[in-house]
């Protein structure tokens, strides 16, 4: 009779072993039909839940319910466990060996990344080595920052000579005012008032009289016309003279008339 039996796995225990993201599983049939690996991806709550994901169907011993009797149905059929053929549970190390289960798989929780393994015989570990945990990846070189250009510098303003300094001594040159008109009043020289000292003569009947003195006739010269405040100082000024000169020929003539003869 022919048994109809499901493989779960047919790649190698390391290529098996690095594409599995959970817990791995090895099940080893011995005499019955050889190795097989399995994968329980995540995180099975139990040994037998990671049995049961890696896509292996179990079986209990009759009336003692967390004794497996059958993995993917063998034996058949199930002898009732004899110490000489029986499912072993084993937890393996990945790369190194295996560790008999102190606790049922019914209460073993498995990490990720962790083997468990499942033997037929006469509680000897699996035949197949546990295989090694999947190669980290390593990590990408990062790219090396490029130098960003920089801007060509820019000229700097060259400093501007100072201006030259006079030395001591020396004048500063200034500039000479202008102006845009000329004003002013001009006065002929004042007359000179001659005045002549009495003749004595030997006759005493004919007394000469004292010689008449003649003032200066004052004369006015009118100021050139402007319009800047010089030509109007200047024209004041020039009334003024002419006014003070008249008097003072005016009193000197008046003096000399009240001299006694």
């Amino acid at each position: 009779m022919l048994i109809a039996v499901t493989v779960p796995a047919l790649l190698s225990p390391a290529a098996w072993a690095a594409s599995c993201a959970g817990v791995s599983v090895v099940v080893d049939f011995g005499s019955l039909g050889g190795v097989r690996t399995g994968c329980a991806p995540g995180d099975p709550a139990s040994g037998l839940a990671a049995l049961s994901a890696a896509g292996f169907r179990y079986e209990f011993l009759p009336r003692q319910a967390g004794m497996v009797c059958r993995v993917d149905g063998l034996p058949d059929p199930c002898n009732g466990a004899p110490t000489t053929a029986y499912w072993s549970y084993w937890h393996g190390t990945p790369g190194s060996g295996w560790t008999y289960s102190s606790a049922g798989a019914g209460v073993h929780d498995p990490a990720p990344g962790s083997v468990e393994g499942w033997s037929f015989g006469a509680g000897t570990p699996p035949s197949a080595a546990p295989p090694a945990p999947a190669p980290q990846p390593q990590p990408q070189p990062q790219p090396v920052p490029q130098p960003q250009p920089q801007p060509p510098p820019q000229p700097q303003p060259q400093p501007q000579p100072p201006a030259p300094q006079p030395t001591p001594g020396q004048p500063v040159p200034t500039a000479q005012p202008t102006t845009s008109g000329t004003g002013g009043a001009t006065t002929s020289a004042p007359p000179t008032a001659s005045a002549g000292a009495p003749a004595s003569s030997s006759a005493p009947s004919s007394p000469t009289p004292a010689p008449s003195a003649t003032g200066g006739t004052p004369v006015a010269v009118e100021p050139a016309a402007s319009t800047s405040s010089g030509g109007t100082f200047g024209l004041l000024a020039g009334v003024a003279a002419v006014l003070v000169l008249g008097g003072l020929g005016w009193w000197t003539a008046r003096r000399r008339a009240r001299a006694p003869e």
